[in-house]
């Protein structure tokens, strides 16, 4: 098995080659209309060729934070919310609960009832 040769552009070089400052790859914030409305300007990197840049120098044996560019960002773990449930079934143990404690307190119930009553 012979492993794949990547061919890299004189272009792509070039990208390589340059040094990046942090603003190149975060949009811009502008207020430059005349009728006064407000603008995000796309940063001068996109995130896909940002990505293409990183790759390339990492295959070329680069170091990506030499030319500039930021660090990867870390991967958030997925969110563990538990299922919804049926109304009866999330409601379950405060009913049991209520029910136990309303079985608790028979004796004296009826104890008061038949005290009423006679």
């Amino acid at each position: 098995m012979s492993s794949a040769v990547k061919r890299i552009s004189r272009q792509v070089l070039c990208h390589l080659k340059k040094t990046y400052k942090p603003s190149d790859f975060k949009p811009t914030f502008i207020y430059r209309n005349i009728w006064g409305r407000k603008r995000y300007m796309h940063p001068k990197v996109s995130s896909r060729k940002l990505a293409d840049m990183r790759k390339n120098a990492e295959y070329l044996g680069m170091d990506p934070k030499e030319m500039g560019l930021p660090p990867k960002k870390e991967k958030k773990p997925p969110r563990t919310k538990p299922p919804k449930g049926a109304k009866h079934e999330r409601n379950a143990p405060e009913r049991k609960a209520k029910i136990q404690k309303a079985l608790e307190e028979m004796p004296t119930v009826i104890e008061n009832w038949r005290m009423v009553r006679s």
